[in-house]
């Protein structure tokens, strides 16, 4: 897994935690965060969980780029 990096806000060091419908990437010095969809999700991927939910590979790849993606 690619390491996240700080905080964008405050410069604290990132969490990472996540369940099967959830990731949350943040930061408990200033209570910033973010939500993604974890690994269970209700958009179309190639493997289907059920009638109307799909398994998501790279759920987590996914949520680290988007946190780690800065402008310079």
């Amino acid at each position: 897994m690619e390491e996240l990096k700080p905080c964008p806000f405050c410069g604290g060091e990132a969490y990472f935690d996540a369940v099967d419908r959830l990731i949350n990437i943040g930061c408990d010095v200033c209570m910033y965060h973010r939500h993604w969809t974890g690994l269970i999700t209700p958009e179309p991927h190639e493997v289907r969980v059920n009638e109307c939910e799909y398994y998501n590979p790279k759920a987590h790849e996914e949520a680290i780029e988007a946190w780690n993606r800065r402008i310079e």
